[in-house]
């Protein structure tokens, strides 16, 4: 609607790539103060993106400054600030710091940054406050679900997880270590004398565009020092769709039947990291209504959701899981979400309330979905009351998705085809017949700047979704192997992690690469 009323043209820029000579004709201070970038120059005439095209003074003072005739187009706040973020790269951001200034950390220092808020990483103009400054945003901005700054003999290493696999970003001189992790200590409320033991905490900063961004922190003494490593939480995310999150076909069908249920437990399992969380709430979304009272019990919550009543753990003062749970199911709930199920109390108090009519979602480690009930069995709960209760086991990991913009077909070699085909002969027959052609072809990405050279943009999930029928129930009595479980399933006609892989690298979404990196145990 903007675009229109001003009469100019709205572009989506967040993943433009502008050439160096281009951004030169305009300084980044001038860029910055007037939030415009330069992007493409075609005949004399420079198209330029603004957040505010109707700032007169600042066209005038572009095309001052450029001597050229502009072309103004409307871009998002988030977009701009991606593209002004090209100016400096992340490296040269810290070398200008690090060159400013002293690295000493004394207790004034400490004083007057205890107690800071968030939007003080912008007033605070020391050169750690900088450094740290830089690389909170500079991850968030990226994309990044998880920064890594790890000492060793000589310097720090800084590393960056993204779509899963972390990527080395830059090193620091070894003498702006202690500043640096003294620095996060504070933020986040940490004891900054104590070096010998692990700590947790969290930090807040809010980002342009009022985007809020929590941050889970954790320190663990390695031999050079502190090892830091921060969780980021986006709250401004929201809850995903399960068709989203990359579950289809038999299922996403399986799961909708079984979610509407009025009573009874879904379990997801997978290792740390294989977005079961994700799934969770993109589940409750599916079940949220004004006519349901849904009560979270988390640790930490990660997505703060609007309706949804969400509590956080802090085991430090007793309120763990268990005990949550026996305050829960005196709040009236229709649906209870359980952060993980970690010991025989709380399975316990999990398992009873899913028998006394309260939908209960929850998730397990374990490495597939058959394995949920032998863990479960472990924890000490009766094989009768577990089939009395489970009705739906997702098994899940994350693969990476094939950026869009660089994708190509891939003719898979003899030896993939052989492995693939092996794979496909035992997928249920409804399926098996989709793949029944003398050629398979999946697709690669060839790396391109929108992906970071790497191929892959993104995240999706395989899945296993093991219905608990009368068939498997019995299997669970005689407290059967995950194994003979899993055979069953299939035999009902489940699609295993590693069968729902294989079908998604043949529909284009990922590689067979990635599909071996995640199921191959």
């Amino acid at each position: 609607p903007i675009g229109r009323i001003s009469n100019v043209e709205y572009r989506a820029i967040g993943d433009v790539k502008v050439e160096r000579e281009i951004l030169s004709l305009i300084p980044q201070s001038m860029a910055r103060q007037l939030l415009a970038v330069p992007l493409e120059l075609n005949e004399g005439e420079l198209m330029i993106a603004m957040v505010d095209p109707e700032d007169y003074d600042g066209i005038q003072a572009l095309r001052k400054q450029t001597n050229l005739a502009i072309k103004i187009v409307l871009s998002s706040r988030d977009d701009v600030l991606k593209v002004l973020d090209q100016y400096t790269g992340l490296q040269a951001e810290v070398q200008k710091a690090i060159q400013s200034g002293d690295f000493g950390f004394s207790e004034k220092d400490v004083q007057s940054a205890q107690g800071e808020d968030v939007s003080s990483l912008e007033k605070n103009d020391s050169p750690t406050a900088r450094i740290v400054s830089s690389l909170l945003k500079r991850a968030v901005s990226e994309g990044s679900s998880d920064i890594h700054i790890e000492p060793y003999e000589h310097k720090v290493v800084v590393r960056y997880r993204q779509d899963g696999i972390l990527h080395k970003k830059l090193e620091l001189p070894k003498e702006v270590q202690n500043a640096i992790i003294a620095r996060f200590k504070i933020l986040a409320n940490l004891r900054i004398d104590e070096q010998r033991i692990p700590q947790d905490g969290r930090l807040q900063i809010t980002m342009e565009g009022n985007r809020v961004i929590d941050f889970r922190l954790s320190t663990i003494p390695v031999v050079f020092g502190e090892k830091i490593v921060m969780r980021i939480l986006d709250k401004s995310k929201g809850i995903v769709q399960l068709e989203t999150t990359g579950m289809m076909d038999r299922g996403l069908e399986v799961l909708n039947k079984n979610s509407e249920r009025s009573h009874g437990m879904i379990l997801v399992t997978g290792p740390t990291g294989s977005g079961k969380t994700t799934t969770l709430y993109a589940i409750l979304g599916g079940l949220m209504s004004e006519d349901v009272n849904i009560l979270t019990l988390e640790d930490p919550v990660e997505y703060r959701i609007e309706s949804i009543n969400q509590s956080q753990m802090h085991s430090e003062i007793g309120y763990t899981f268990a005990s949550g749970m026996r305050a829960v199911v005196r709040q009236d709930p229709d649906i209870v979400m359980l952060g993980e199920i970690r010991d025989h109390e709380t399975a316990d108090m999990a398992v009873n309330a899913a028998l006394t009519g309260h939908v209960v979602l929850s998730t397990l480690h374990t490495n597939d979905s058959a394995g949920a009930f032998p863990r479960l069995i472990d924890m000490g709960v009766e094989p009768f009351l577990i089939t009395s209760s489970v009705h739906t086991v997702i098994g899940q990991r994350l693969t990476r998705k094939i950026c869009d913009h660089c994708k190509e077909n891939y003719v898979l070699t003899d030896a993939e085809e052989k492995e693939v085909r092996a794979i496909i002969a035992a997928m249920p027959k409804s399926e098996r017949e989709k793949y029944d052609k003398p050629k398979l072809e999946c697709a690669v990405g060839k790396g391109c700047d929108k992906c970071g050279k790497t191929g892959y943009k993104g995240r999706l999930g395989v899945f296993e979704v093991l219905d608990v029928t009368e068939p498997i129930r019995e299997l669970v009595l005689k407290r059967a192997s995950g194994g003979s479980i899993t055979q069953k399933a299939i035999e009902e006609g489940m699609m295993t992690m590693i069968q729902d892989g294989v079908s998604k690298a043949l529909r284009g979404m990922t590689t067979i690469a990635e599909v071996w990196r995640v199921t191959k145990e």
